[in-house]
C-alpha cells in the first residue's frame, strides 16, 4: 500500500493483490513477507532480483528475522541474481549471516540468456508471492491470485533450474 505522506497511489494491482509503490513500500512488503514466513514456519524461500540492491537484506531486524526463520532447521533459501557484488558491498550483515548459515542458502547465477532480464520475485513454499512489475519505480504487488502465483513459481523454477552456484559463503584468498 502507498504511504500516506506520498501522493495517492496510482498503481492498482490485479485482483487478489496488495499494491506497493516506491522503495519504502517495497521494503515494507518484503519485511512483512519475511516476518510472516518466520511466524508460519515456511520451509522454503525463493528470491530473484538482478542484484538485491533495493532489498533490506542488511538491516539488523531483517537478519534477526532470518535467524528466527532458519533456526528450526529444514529451511532453504534459494537466491538468484545476475551479480552478488551489490549484496557484498551494501549488505555486510547479510553476507556474514549467509556465511554462518551456508547450509541454508543457495546463491545462484542464471544462465547467460537471463542475466539482463531477471524479474524481482519473492515466492515461498506456503504459496505466497511478491513481484515487482515496474523496477524503475519499485511498483508491484504481493499476495496476488493463485494463477499469478503459479506463473511466478514457474518462472522462478525455469530460471533456477538453468542456474549455477554463484554466491559462495567464503572467499578464498591466495
Amino acid at each position: 500500500a502507498c504511504r500516506p505522506a506520498t501522493p495517492p497511489c496510482s498503481f492498482r494491482p490485479p485482483s487478489g493483490g496488495t499494491a506497493f509503490e516506491g522503495p519504502a513500500a517495497f521494503a515494507d512488503a518484503l519485511r512483512a513477507a519475511l516476518r510472516e514466513a518466520a511466524d508460519r514456519g515456511t520451509r522454503r524461500l525463493c528470491w530473484c532480483d538482478p542484484d538485491f540492491s533495493t532489498w533490506p537484506l542488511g538491516e539488523a531486524d531483517w537478519i534477526a528475522t532470518l535467524v528466527r526463520w532458519a533456526r528450526p532447521g529444514g529451511r532453504e533459501l534459494v537466491m538468484v541474481a545476475s551479480s552478488y557484488d551489490a549484496v557484498e558491498r551494501l549488505h555486510p550483515r547479510f553476507v556474514a549471516w549467509r556465511r554462518d548459515w551456508s547450509h541454508v542458502v543457495h546463491g545462484l547465477l542464471p544462465d547467460e540468456s537471463r542475466t539482463t532480464d531477471l524479474p524481482t520475485l519473492w515466492i515461498d513454499s506456503d504459496d505466497r508471492a511478491l513481484r515487482v512489475i515496474d523496477r524503475e519505480h519499485l511498483r508491484g504487488r504481493s499476495g496476488f491470485d493463485r494463477l499469478d502465483r503459479q506463473r511466478a513459481r514457474e518462472e522462478f523454477d525455469a530460471i533456477s533450474q538453468r542456474a549455477s552456484p554463484g554466491f559462495s559463503a567464503t572467499t578464498l584468498g591466495l
